[in-house]
C-alpha cells in the first residue's frame, strides 16, 4: 500500500488536487447516480459521467492559477446566494484574536469596540479594538 501512496504523491506533484469546488461537483455526482438506481434514465447516467470527468479533470490540471479562479467563483456565487442565511460556525460573531505573548488563538465578539483581554494560556492581558 506504501507503494501506491508513493506514486500517488509523486503523480500529484504540480498538479491542482481537490478544492470544495471539487467536492461539490463529486457529491452532485453522488447524488445523479443515486437517482439513476431508482429512475433509471441513461441522460442521469451521461450527467454524472461528465461531473466525474470534469472533477478529475481539475484535480489533475496543471493550470493551478485557472482552477484557483474557478474556485473563488465559486466561493463568489456560494456567498451571494447564501448572504441572507443566517451563518454557521465560524462566522458567529466572534473573531479570532492570536495572543502576543504565547501565540495562542482567542475568541472575542465582533463589535465590542476597544476591550481588555486575559489570555487563557498564559494570563496575559492585552487591550485590542474588535
Amino acid at each position: 500500500m506504501n507503494g501506491f501512496r508513493g506514486f500517488m504523491s509523486r503523480l500529484m506533484i504540480g498538479r491542482y488536487g481537490m478544492d470544495e469546488l471539487n467536492r461539490v461537483i463529486l457529491i452532485a455526482a453522488a447524488i445523479v447516480l443515486a437517482v439513476n438506481i431508482f429512475i433509471n434514465i441513461h441522460i442521469l447516467r451521461l450527467i454524472a459521467v461528465v461531473l466525474l470527468i470534469i472533477a478529475y479533470c481539475r484535480a489533475f490540471s496543471r493550470s493551478i492559477y485557472k482552477r484557483q479562479q474557478e474556485n473563488s467563483k465559486y466561493f463568489e456565487l456560494k456567498s451571494k446566494l447564501f448572504s441572507g442565511r443566517s451563518r454557521k460556525a465560524g462566522n458567529d460573531g466572534r473573531r479570532v484574536l492570536i495572543c502576543p505573548y504565547c501565540k495562542g488563538k482567542l475568541r472575542v465578539p465582533v463589535g465590542a469596540g476597544k476591550i481588555k483581554i486575559t489570555c487563557p494560556h498564559c494570563n496575559a492581558e492585552f487591550e485590542e479594538t474588535v
